[in-house]
């Protein structure tokens, strides 16, 4: 169990990040500076997307990032595709001390975002365009919405 106890007195100071990886694209949503709300921010390409999560860190004054994690329904966070999240995080860590910036990385359950952004999607009517350009973000809101309700209103030990 992790305890982020110290996370709660950040609220009000930083807005927090939220990114939902993928191969091809990465998702991005953005805390209010209160922590109540997430909102979808933008699709990156994954090439170059270090540098353009810098430009965002800067731009937002982002005091936290949350990054989603595929796990397994049965809790495992296993797998090619949890390895390369992994393997990112890694990365984005090395960059962020590189960069002497001094931010909270947090590891997020992701299980059922993309489901819960595809569904949004659907009862929107959108279209399939529409669909593939934004659900990325939409799946990193999803992902940053359950964060700070947990911080918020049920405790940071988790």
């Amino acid at each position: 169990m992790n305890n982020y106890g110290h996370l709660k007195s950040k609220i009000g100071e930083c807005r927090v990040l939220g990114i939902d990886y993928g191969d091809k694209r990465i998702g991005t949503a953005i805390s209010d500076i209160g922590w109540i709300i997430a909102s979808p921010l933008k699709v990156l390409d994954n090439h170059g997307a270090y540098k353009k999560l810098f430009q965002i860190i800067s731009e937002y004054e982002i005091g936290v990032i949350v990054v989603g994690m595929p796990i397994s329904l049965n809790g495992e966070n296993i797998g090619m595709q949890a390895t390369k999240v992994k393997k990112f995080i890694s990365k984005l860590e090395e960059l962020l001390v590189e960069n002497q910036r001094s931010i909270d990385l947090v590891v997020w359950d992701e299980r059922l975002s993309s489901k819960a952004a595809h569904r949004v999607l659907l009862e929107c009517d959108t279209s399939s365009s529409y669909k593939r350009n934004n659900i990325d973000k939409i799946a990193a809101s999803f992902i940053l919405q359950g964060f700070i309700d947990r911080i918020r209103y049920y405790g940071a030990s988790f």
